[in-house]
């Protein structure tokens, strides 16, 4: 039993070896092990313990690679990942669900980290505030893993605690409603629990929690919820939109100061800090191609949008980025024609060395962004009034983006409209699937043209997804969703 759990769970415990709880600690690099019984003497630990919780927001999927959903649906064609091009070829069974697989052992991962973490950090003589704080942020990412899972597959495995062997991994799956009130547990004593400061240091603040809550209500279609969230964190004035269309992403340009951003994941620009050995966002989706958006998102955008210069590029021979000022260099082949720049220091000489892998893709990936919470509140406005809204509030949300792209104000908001908004500033970010599959809307994507004659293919089963075979031959006590 304890081999089982030093060597199969306390890995999930990676922390960064740093003996005080400042700024920078979540952005350290964590050392190999820990051994248990050498671990939680004092609050030391207990800060490294929280920031290997927080080291699992790294994982597969979760992180940098979430992108990469985009391109399960229509908004982009990913080059070099093929289980990622098998759903948007209308491929998803628990045979070839390679990509939902790395997501649902990486929130796994995730969540028994945390567990560890909640099961030990008491050891530790804490006063009563600091203790509630740490547990606070611990149940905050908790309940981020499995909103990440229940988004997905509905009911899943829930653990509240660290098992006492294998076999007690081996359990039913709970219901979808179950696993929402597990969820709003944890989330309600987070906010009761968090800082009410703007964030800043990587550490997630009550902000941070009600931009989850309201993201799930808004998965959930509770609309006056997602209005008295949205409207917390706005009113709380505590954020603002960036002024540029840069700044929220790309260390370079100021993001570590950004007043838009609530929650993100924390990296450094460094070797062993940055993103992937292999450089992370700015070496696989722009100078291996490997995201490359669909002319059907790029005619979304309207004549003049900013977005279009600042986030993409249009390569007609397929191979060439040219910067504004004349700039050239040889991409590797973008299929689409168009190339992603949203995530990268494109004026950076760094970013063009000839040795990829030793480019230092340190950027925070960002969960949440006022901008994200704007088109929130302004959804819900319109969703509320049945589909059509001119509310001031929600009008001046939607209008305060599209002003930062130069483009028109809008004097209505209908569905067709907010849906378009939330695709064109949110792209890329990992939400262009969770919109569709919380919006219903695969068979009008069924079928659109990604690049030369490959399609998009949806199946409506799709809105559930299969558990991998692996883990049903693993788990017998998990049964297979409906359809599969």
């Amino acid at each position: 039993m304890k081999t089982f759990l030093n060597r199969i769970l306390l890995p999930a415990m990676l922390v960064a070896a740093l003996p005080g709880c400042d700024s920078d600690f979540l952005d350290k690099n964590p050392p190999q092990e820990i051994a248990a019984e050498q671990f939680w003497t004092s609050e030391g630990d207990v800060q490294m313990g929280l920031a290997g919780c927080y080291a699992r927001l790294k994982g597969t999927y979760v992180t940098w690679h979430r992108s990469y959903w985009d391109a399960a649906v229509d908004n982009g064609w990913a080059q070099h990942y093929g289980d990622i091009r098998l759903m948007q070829s209308g491929t998803l069974d628990p045979a070839n669900s390679g990509a939902p697989r790395s997501l649902y052992t990486s929130c796994y991962n995730g969540i028994a980290g945390v567990n560890i973490f909640l099961k030990n950090f008491t050891k530790v003589a804490l006063p009563d505030a600091a203790a509630k704080a740490y547990e606070a942020e611990a149940r905050f990412l908790r309940a981020m893993f499995y909103f990440e899972l229940v988004q997905r597959w509905g009911g899943v495995v829930v653990y509240r605690e660290v098992p006492a062997d294998i076999e007690e991994l081996k359990i039913a799956k709970s219901s979808k409603e179950d696993v929402y009130k597990f969820i709003e547990e944890d989330l309600a004593f987070a906010v009761a629990n968090l800082p009410d400061d703007a964030y800043k240091s990587g550490h997630a603040v009550k902000t941070s929690v009600q931009a989850l809550q309201a993201r799930i209500a808004l998965f959930q279609g509770k609309w006056d919820e997602v209005i008295s969230l949205t409207s917390s964190i706005i009113s709380s004035n505590k954020y603002s939109l960036a002024a540029d269309l840069e700044s929220p992403f790309i260390k370079g340009k100021g993001q570590a100061a950004c007043p838009e951003n609530i929650f993100s994941i924390k990296y450094i620009e460094t070797r062993d800090g940055r993103q992937s050995n292999d450089g992370g966002q700015e070496v696989e989706f722009f100078r291996w191609g490997g995201l490359a958006p669909t002319k059907d998102l790029i005619d979304e955008y309207e004549t003049g949008d900013l977005r279009l210069k600042k986030w993409y590029y249009f390569a007609p021979n397929k191979t060439t980025f040219e910067r504004e000022d004349g700039f050239k260099f040889q991409t590797e082949f973008t299929a689409t024609n168009y190339g992603l720049i949203k995530f990268a220091a494109i004026w950076d000489p760094g970013r063009f060395i000839p040795s990829e892998r030793d480019i230092l893709t340190g950027h925070d990936i960002v969960l949440f962004r006022l901008a994200d919470i704007y088109l929130m509140n302004a959804e819900a406005q319109m969703e509320k009034a049945g589909g059509t809204t001119s509310d001031a509030k929600a009008l001046s949300y939607v209008n305060a983006i599209r002003t930062r792209a130069g483009v028109p104000a809008l004097t209505t908001l209908t569905r067709v409209l907010v849906r378009k908004e939330r695709r064109r500033e949110l792209a890329f970010e990992g939400l262009r699937l969770f919109d569709v599959m919380r919006w219903r809307i695969g068979k009008d994507i069924n079928d659109k043209l990604i690049h030369s004659n490959i399609r998009l293919k949806w199946d409506d089963k799709f809105y559930v997804w299969p558990f991998s075979q692996s883990e049903i031959d693993i788990n017998t006590a998990l049964k297979q969703n409906e359809g599969y």
